[in-house]
């Protein structure tokens, strides 16, 4: 059987989480309990975080877009309801992922 590519493994992780994540079932800016997307405080480019429940948020589709285009808003935001993520994050923002295990990680979520 053939072994599945890194970007199969890395799409099927995506789907994953961000199932989890919406499975909170409201947004938790607004409240809003459809079109919820995941909304990542530090880029999905940082493998390191991506998939860290630390990294991310429950957001409708509007907050998800108001988090965009008001950076520093949602980063108070961020601040005022999850006041020890934003350092948490800060400092695992720096750790460099050399090899990343999409097979290990599929498996763990």
């Amino acid at each position: 059987m053939k072994k599945p590519s890194k970007t199969t493994l890395r799409h099927k992780c995506d789907v994953l989480f961000s199932k989890w994540v919406r499975d909170l079932g409201y947004c938790e800016k607004c409240g809003k309990k459809t079109n919820l997307q995941t909304a990542h405080f530090y880029s999905r480019a940082n493998l390191h975080l991506r998939y860290d429940p630390k990294n991310v948020a429950c957001l409708c589709a509007g907050c998800h877009l108001w988090a965009h285009h008001e950076p520093l808003a949602f980063t108070e935001w961020i601040n005022w309801h999850y006041p020890n993520r934003t350092d948490y994050l800060r400092k695992e923002k720096n750790v460099i992922e050399t090899e990343f295990d999409w097979e290990k990680k599929y498996k763990e979520l």
